[in-house]
Order: C-alpha cells, then structure tokens, then sequence
C-alpha cells in the first residue's frame, strides 16, 4: 500500500517544461511513481482535482541562520510553498565564529539574521549543521559558507593584507565548510570586511574552490553606478579560480541608471556565458530592497567593528566628512545615497524606547520631525541603537524588475533578513506568491512553466541541490497544490506580515505541511548538504 497517492494533477516538472496531466505515488518521502493513472490503495489520497501540482519551491536566497532555531520558523515560508532555504548569503553566514571573534561577528550580523540563541554552541560550519540536525526542522535548510564571516574569524574587522597566518585559518574554516555540504561561497563584497579585499585577495583566501563547481554566490560592490565595474570584478575573480558565478539581487538601482544601464550589465553577463563561464543571477520582485543602516557609510568608516563605527559618528569632525563623502557620487565605492537620497531610505527595526515611534517613516520625514539635517539626524540614530537598524530602501524600478524576470539565466529569491523585532520586508511573507500573482496570472509577463522553473528546477541545479526541485521519479516528495486564481499575496510595504494564502497543500518530504492554509509543523524538514 503507498503512503500517499495524488490524484488528478496537473503537473508543472520545475523542467520548464510544458503542464501534463498524470498522478503521483509517494513512498517513504520520495516520489515512487508518476504515470496516467495510478490505481494502487494508498493510506492517503490527495484528489488534485486538476489543480496544479509543482515541486515545493526553492528559495534560494535567505538569511535565516539563527532565525531557524526560533519559535515559528518554517510556517511563513510554508505558508508561500517555499519548502527549502539557501542560507548564509551575501559573505553573510552565521558560521565560522570562534570564541574570539564571536561577540563581534554576532553583533555585526544581528541586524541581519538576528540574535543567536546562548543555548546553541558552535562555532565552525560542520558543528553549526550538526546542531542543526538535532532540531524538528519544518522545511529543509541549506548553508554557504560566507568569505566576509571566513575573513572576520581569522582576522576581525582588522583592516589591510591578510597574513599568511590568517589566510590559513580562513581556509581550515573554508575546507571544512566544503567538505560538510556547503552549496557555494558566498561573498558580500559591498560590505565590510570584504570591501578591504582587492580581486588577488579574494583569489588567494578562496584557493580551495579553484577549478571545481562550487559556485560563487555573490553581492557585486556596486549595484547602480558602479555596476558594470563591479560585474567585471566579479567575473574576474570567477575566471581566475575557474569556478561557475552567481550574481546575487541583480539589479539597477538609481533613477539616472533605470532602462539603460541594465542592458549594458547584460551584455556583459551574455558575452561573459559565449566565452564558457557558467554565470547565472537571481532577483526578488520588489522595487525596494533591505539591510543594515550602517551599510549606507564609507567603508573606511565600518573598519574595526561597530564600536570604532560609533566612535567615528561621535566626532565632529570625522562626521562632517562623512557626510562630505556622502553627498557627492563616489567612484571607490556605491554610494546609494547619492543615487537615491534619504527619502529613499525607510528605518524599520530600532530597539530604544525613543526611537520606536520612528518606525516605519523615512529618514528625510523623521529629520523633519526632529529639526535635523537628515544626515545628523541618521547619524545620531545610529549611535544610539549601537548602529543596530534595520531599513528598507527603495532603489530600483519596475521595468527593470520585468527585464531581469524574463532573463533566461535568472532565478527568483526572498533575500530575507531576520532582524529582531521592527517592521519586516515584505518579501519575507509573499515574495513567491507575487511572482506568480503578479506576473504570471495577472500580467504574463511569464508563463507557469516558466516562473515555475526559477523557483524549483532552475536554483536546484545552479546550487547542485540533490533530488529537489523537479517532479521526477526517485526524487523527494516536496510539492506543491494550487490553484492559481486561489493564490495571493497578502503582504505589503504597509502590511508586511501578511501570510501567503491559496495552497491546498504543501508537503515535505511527503509529509503534509501546509493543508489548505494551515500550518502543521511535522519536522520533516532536512539538513541538506551538497554532495
């Protein structure tokens, strides 16, 4: 007798492929059998009645690292069809922290992925996978291996050349993270301490992914001005070591940069595949993005962690020339500001009683309020929440969202951060089902099969995934059930908690976890590790 038994599917693969009509038999989480007509008893059957049926999606972009010890994980994802996490994003990880380092290191990634619980101990990439395979995970969970949380373990914020000593312990962290399931190194060369590096660093620290498939999963220096440069660096950095490049959030930010400069960067990443390079890219579909306030400073400003960051902000003279820097178009490093200005820019996590109220307003409005120039006024917040804030940043626009959507080598992802308390991004609640709201059923802009592919089928192979993101025989049992005129996305810039509703059902690893827009906890989740 099969344990499961779908009936009446229509079948989107994940392949691309064109919808078909056949049932599904399930056994022991995988997917035993697929044909026209399956006639076998089974101790549960699931009448599809010709809903579609896809492979649970796969978000391959989050940053979930401690989030995932904390109560409630696993249903907002469930609750979109998401059944599986990349983590560790943007040379983000949790892992490695050694007990020097760690304060440090957990404090600069808090406004990020959040706190780390004190009952959880670990400190190197397998310790922290091995902690994780003792808990009841409710959807599957993968890691990179991030190269700025590498550099911060063998050298803190220090700034300049890593020795040859410090290279050495980058790499013992780097090798173990590679050799226990690490799916890419992720690298987030936009922020600090990465920013310290130059392309013969980034190549000597990450010697031990050289002429493999391991991918580099990274967030380009530059995003608006400088992002063709900043695509070219990467690209050489990927050649030199001969490995595959994936462009994390791709996308054009500046209003003086949308509808053209994307088409140039484009090329580029075109001309880039004709000469062998396997490089592909994802993006979220939303016109703002989120991140760490402090992130909007010159690099030099964030060197030595974020207690020489405050004392910097704390005098005079240092901050009336960082706001020199920030208020004119720099050519060393992004300046959004200068792109997109401080009406852009929405604070939405903050942790004193004082600056609660400010929640969810821009900083140009709260500057207004308080009789500040908008720079003192960012300046003095920063300082007083220890530079722990979150914000939403608006910073691209729709038409280049659609251009990178129809891109044959893109995927689409979350990029959720998980800082504690404060105003979510709504991309953490509804990002999938706005994919396939708003641009597959009610503009078209793509068909099923095809945004289907770039959240299943498409990030499993460009991460080596084993056995998730198509409908195949032998494969496991993660799936979705839906309706797609049921589907919406509830969530909103004014409403970011909005949960996803419309599924029938979401199983992982065969197992029922979303049934009808309730959320079951079953610990079916997975560790899951590249092979």
């Amino acid at each position: 007798m099969l344990e499961t038994l779908i009936k009446n599917a229509r079948i989107v693969d994940g392949s691309g492929a064109e919808v078909y009509s056949a049932d599904i038999a399930i056994e022991s989480g995988k997917i035993k059998k697929i044909t026209a007509e399956i006639t076998a008893e089974a101790k549960q059957v699931i009448d599809a009645q010709k809903q579609y049926v896809t492979p649970g999606f796969i978000d391959m972009h989050r940053h979930s690292d401690a989030f995932v010890f904390k109560k409630g994980f696993g249903e907002i994802q469930l609750r979109q069809g998401i059944t599986t996490t990349i983590n560790g994003n943007c040379g983000l990880s949790i892992v490695p922290c050694p007990e020097k380092w760690k304060p440090d290191i957990f404090s600069y990634l808090k406004p990020i992925i959040g706190s780390v619980p004190q009952d959880r101990h670990f400190e190197s990439f397998s310790e922290y996978l091995r902690v994780l395979e003792h808990e009841k995970l409710p959807i599957n969970f993968g890691m990179h291996i991030g190269n700025g949380t590498l550099r911060m373990a063998a050298k803190g914020f220090e700034k300049g050349k890593m020795s040859k000593e410090e290279v050495a312990v980058a790499q013992a962290y780097l090798n173990d993270a590679l050799s226990n399931g690490a799916f890419g190194v992720s690298m987030g060369v936009v922020y600090m301490p990465e920013t310290m590096y130059d392309i013969d660093g980034f190549v000597e620290v990450l010697e031990p992914i050289r002429d493999s498939r391991i991918p580099l999963v990274t967030h380009i220096r530059g995003e608006g001005d400088l992002l063709v440069k900043s695509l070219e660096e990467v690209i050489e950095i990927a050649r030199r070591l001969h490995v595959p490049l994936h462009i994390s959030h791709y996308k054009c930010v500046g209003r003086h940069n949308w509808g053209h400069l994307l088409a140039k960067a484009t090329e580029l990443l075109d001309r880039t595949r004709d000469t062998g390079m396997n490089i592909t890219c994802d993006v979220y579909p939303w016109t703002a993005g989120s991140t760490q306030l402090v992130q909007l400073l010159p690099p030099e400003y964030l060197e030595g962690g974020m207690e020489k960051t405050i004392e910097r902000l704390k005098d005079p003279l240092l901050r009336r020339q960082c706001r020199e820097i920030l208020e004119v178009k720099q050519t060393r490093f992004e300046n959004l500001l200068a792109s997109v200005g401080w009406e852009s820019i929405m604070i939405t996590t903050v942790h004193t009683a004082k600056n609660q109220p400010y929640v969810g307003m821009r900083v140009s409005e709260i500057a207004r309020l308080q009789g500040k120039d908008p720079y003192d006024c960012a300046f003095d917040m920063l300082v007083e929440e220890d530079c722990d804030i979150s914000m939403v940043n608006f910073i691209v626009c729709e038409e280049d969202i659609e251009t990178i959507l129809q891109y044959p080598y893109s995927c689409v992802i979350s990029d959720s951060i998980y800082p504690d308390g404060g105003m979510p991004h709504p991309r953490q609640y509804g990002t999938l089902p706005k994919l396939l709201c708003d641009y597959v059923r009610d503009k078209p802009l793509l068909t099923l099969p095809q945004a289907i592919h770039k959240i299943t089928g498409a990030p499993a192979e460009v991460l080596s995934i084993p056995e998730k993101g198509l409908i195949k025989e032998g494969y496991d049992a993660d799936l979705c059930v839906f309706d797609l005129n049921q589907l919406q996305n509830n969530a909103t810039y004014v409403n970011p908690r909005g949960l996803g509703t419309g599924f029938s059902y979401v199983l992982v690893n065969g197992e029922i976890a979303n049934d009808h827009d309730r959320f079951i906890h079953t610990g079916a989740g997975k560790v899951l590790r590249r092979k």
